[in-house]
């Protein structure tokens, strides 16, 4: 089944790739042992800084020039060796299948190695986090990335947005990164792919309409690019980030359980394979941290965390299969977000940002369907609804149906009737019962106090034709992607004389009209990696 289903990927991405801008070549890495697609590994120009990541599909584009100069690519990953594609040997007319070779993972050696030292896996934790000024730049550094944020909704991607994006950073001698500042060389909502206006809301969490499950999106006043850099947990590792890494300096190592897994290569470069572990009665997380086996300077993390399923929980999503998945493939539990930021060595053997992915789930309340407006009609002391479709069960309906209460009290029904075009009826509450009398007499005086906030209703199974309850808002579990693709480093790059009118607002959104692109600064060797329309469910 595997194979079958890579095929027709393979299939829809040759497909694409005619339909697509002709001058890129297209690409997808696959694992050689498993036939699955390979995520997040670095497709770069070899003797160059340029290049990109592979999308969550495996799938890649390199602009065609580079073919025509010769250049060679450098394909490494975390877990696989290395390898170097001539261009000249990679098709234009089709996908491009590249087979990656799994590194075998040596866990005796990597636990002797430890003994000799005298460490374990929390100790060389303990070492990595000590060494962060030494292994990472103090002095200021830019970099020009491609990024993305996007939504996963049945399978295909919505929301996109794009940007190539400048970012300069004051180093790691200041205490975070809220500072930093912004350019954008271009931007695009890509309309080639849905769009969602909905799902595209602000978190709400007072209105509920779209929130994080069992977990907070605490609101930093920046855009979703800044979202997304805040969450760079060893960039901040002085800082509060995210639940139980918190301040990595500080609270990373006391909340987690380490297990050394072995080591395993990155670039020629033999690593350590760290697991890390944390769990309570509500929540557990997994990640894995790939140390330098050298210098210990951290070149990976990636964590995860799930809420524990109680027992007995029902699903409200529209879709169950969606609520204990992580988007791509089933978990064991409901993974809530998963943060993934790796590192490389550069200059002067120091690390600096190849990529950081943010995922979280996503529930939002979607408008209802089948609903309807309610106003109180003071000539007749009644209850006026008008709705957007007739219902479907006009016979069914009964005084039992009417729910409307004032202050949490319950209006006793006394009958109710429609219009000629049945899509507007009236309420005629029992205005005799003393104990409701004189909320209803305030009510159907006209005065200025009356707040018609405190006057609540719903109904019971009056459906449309299509089986929508009236004014039931349907629950829908969205994937949230946020992603950062570092092309090109310049170290020692300060933001100089750049005018602030250049500079990205932050409080704003990527497409706000007040947002300046800096088009004459774009580089022809910048370029967006665009994914694919589908991806794996």
């Amino acid at each position: 089944m595997i194979r079958n289903y890579l095929f027709l990927v393979l299939l829809s991405i040759s497909a694409i790739c005619y339909c697509q801008q002709r001058d890129y070549i297209f690409g997808q890495l696959v694992d050689a042992t498993q036939n699955e697609p390979i995520p997040f590994a670095s497709i770069r120009v070899k003797g160059a800084a340029m290049g990109v990541i592979s999308n969550i599909d495996g799938t890649f584009r390199i602009p065609m020039r580079y073919k025509s100069m010769g250049e060679i690519l450098e394909i490494s990953c975390m877990g696989y060796g290395t390898k170097n594609i001539p261009m000249r040997d990679l098709r234009i007319s089709e996908a491009n299948i590249i087979v990656l070779q799994p590194s075998a993972m040596e866990l005796k050696e990597a636990v002797v190695k430890a003994k000799l030292k005298k460490l374990n896996a929390r100790e060389l934790m303990r070492m990595a986090i000590a060494r962060i000024p030494q292994n990472y730049p103090l002095m200021p550094y830019s970099m020009v990335g491609y990024y993305r944020d996007y939504q996963v909704k049945n399978g295909s991607y919505t929301n996109l947005n794009e940007a190539v994006v400048n970012l300069y950073d004051e180093g790691f001698s200041k205490k975070d990164n809220f500072d930093n500042q912004y350019e954008l060389f271009s931007y695009r909502h890509n309309t080639d792919f849905e769009v969602d206006p909905f799902a595209k809301q602000p978190y709400d969490y007072g209105g509920y309409n779209k929130v994080i499950p069992h977990a907070k999106m605490e609101n930093t006043g920046g855009n979703e690019l800044i979202t997304l850099m805040i969450h760079d947990a060893i960039r901040n590792y002085q800082i509060d980030v995210y639940s139980f890494i918190n301040d990595m300096s500080l609270d990373f190592l006391e909340n987690h359980r380490f297990r050394l897994m072995g080591t395993t290569n990155y670039k020629d470069t033999k690593v350590y394979n760290i697991a890390c572990y944390y769990r309570d009665n509500d929540y557990r997380s997994e990640g894995r941290i790939f140390l330098d086996t050298g210098n210990f300077s951290i070149l990976k993390l990636d964590y995860s965390l799930y809420r524990r399923k109680k027992p007995g929980e029902n699903d409200k999503a529209i879709n169950p299969l969606e609520r204990y998945s992580d988007g791509f493939k089933e978990t064991e539990g409901e993974n809530l977000y998963r943060i993934i930021t790796e590192y490389y060595k550069g200059e002067k053997d120091k690390m600096y940002l190849g990529y950081i992915s943010f995922y979280n789930k996503m529930l939002i309340q979607r408008p209802p369907e089948f609903f309807s407006k309610l106003v109180v009609d003071l000539r007749d002391n009644s209850f006026k609804i008008r709705l957007n479709k007739v219902p479907a069960n006009l016979d069914e309906i009964k005084n039992g149906d009417f729910k409307i209460k004032y202050k949490g009290e319950l209006l006793p029904i006394k009958d109710f009737f429609f219009s000629e075009d049945e899509r507007r009826f009236t309420i005629c509450p029992h205005t005799k019962y003393t104990k409701v009398a004189d909320a209803l007499e305030y009510i159907f005086t006209e005065n200025d106090k009356a707040e018609i906030a405190n006057l609540n209703y719903s109904y019971g199974e009056i459906r449309d034709s299509l089986g929508n309850k009236l004014d039931e808002r349907k629950w829908e579990y969205l994937h949230q992607y946020r992603e950062f693709f570092v092309q090109e480093t310049t170290p020692f790059s300060t933001i100089g004389d750049i005018s602030k009118d250049s500079l990205m607002h932050k409080m704003k959104p990527l497409d706000s009209e007040i947002q300046h692109i800096s088009k004459q600064a774009l580089k022809k060797d910048y370029w967006m990696n665009t994914p694919l329309p589908n991806v794996t469910n």
